[in-house]
């Protein structure tokens, strides 16, 4: 008789435990839901987070509101997200690859898109575009080489938070052309885009929708491409290992949904095919097009075995490139 009890009382606890992780779904979203971008204001991040912001809410019957908390290589806005609630509420975006570079540069001591949920990829474009003035005295890399050479210790490069892809392609592009370039950190494209116009910086590195509309414009022009591909809109520019400086092929890149670890699979789902089907909007595939970034949806499953690549592939280069610093142990 007890033994029943004890089942019937263990019967009903998980009946009640699936009523209201269906009855918190299906109340989802109770409040305006956060985007977290851990980047400034003006950079591609926060440009695509703006273009979803519209679409996406309304694909959910809410309300979105993003926020900007750049600062520490992502640390600041990552950390915000761990610390909500797994109600999806509280969203991150922000690229699957950005986050493990920064873990294999040091600036993460754990995994943290282990402790995160993925809900889906915006998009994609080429990691990373080399970008000098128009009026600079080098219109290709081989002239900046030449540049560099003829006045060693001069050349800056900026690039997002210290750490990551951008900031390995300045040094292995550096390196493998014999050549001494500074690397200066900026908290996003908008800010690094300032100091380049402004004449602050040599060149950048910086992502395909914030370097074409100032190439576009005749502003600037692009020296090289990291991507697999060249890109359509500038198919006269080459990629970094076409160029011979880089010994692998940079992936493409894409701003990546995420939530705090823990989120109801109701919920992951249900962000995930309005993720979806907000990318399907017209003012959003135009949005994206200005950005030269293609609004093509990839979920969770994929994203995931990009990630394994990233680990199996790209991280080892990233731990050489950036060893552990003993002073942090």
């Amino acid at each position: 008789m007890k033994r029943r009890n004890v089942l019937r009382s263990l019967l009903a606890g998980m009946l009640a435990v699936a009523f209201m992780r269906g009855a918190q779904a299906q109340q989802f979203p109770s409040k305006p839901i956060r985007i977290i971008v851990p980047f400034a204001a003006g950079g591609a991040n926060d440009l695509n987070a703006r273009s979803l912001q519209v679409p996406l809410g309304k694909a959910l019957g809410g309300t979105l509101i993003v926020e900007n908390l750049p600062g520490a290589s992502t640390k600041l806005a990552v950390e915000q997200v761990l610390k909500a609630a797994p109600d999806g509420h509280t969203l991150l975006l922000a690229g699957h690859g950005a986050l493990m570079s920064y873990f294999y540069t040091g600036i993460y001591d754990t995994k943290v898109w282990e402790q995160l949920a993925i809900l889906g990829q915006t998009g994609r474009m080429p990691w990373l575009i080399i970008e000098a003035l128009a009026d600079a005295p080098y219109r290709t890399w081989a002239e900046l080489v030449d540049y560099a050479r003829k006045n060693p210790g001069k050349l800056s490069a900026g690039g997002p938070a210290p750490g990551g892809m951008m900031e390995l392609t300045v040094l292995e592009t550096a390196r493998n052309s014999g050549i001494d370039v500074t690397y200066i950190p900026f908290k996003g494209g908008g800010p690094s885009g300032q100091a380049l116009l402004g004449g602050h910086i040599a060149y950048r590195v910086a992502q395909g929708s914030e370097v074409y509309p100032n190439v576009r414009a005749g502003r600037t022009r692009a020296l090289g491409i990291g991507s697999p591909y060249r890109m359509p809109e500038l198919p006269e520019v080459p990629t970094l290992k076409q160029l011979g400086i880089m010994a692998f092929d940079i992936p493409v890149f894409g701003f990546d949904l995420w939530a705090p670890g823990g989120l109801s699979a109701a919920i992951a789902n249900q962000i995930t095919a309005a993720l979806e089907q907000a990318m399907k909007d017209p003012g959003y595939m135009e949005a994206s097009r200005r950005l030269v970034y293609d609004p093509v949806f990839t979920g969770p499953a994929v994203l995931k075995e990009s990630m394994r690549y990233i680990e199996r592939e790209i991280g080892p280069r990233l731990v050489a490139a950036f060893p552990p610093d003993p002073a942090k142990k």
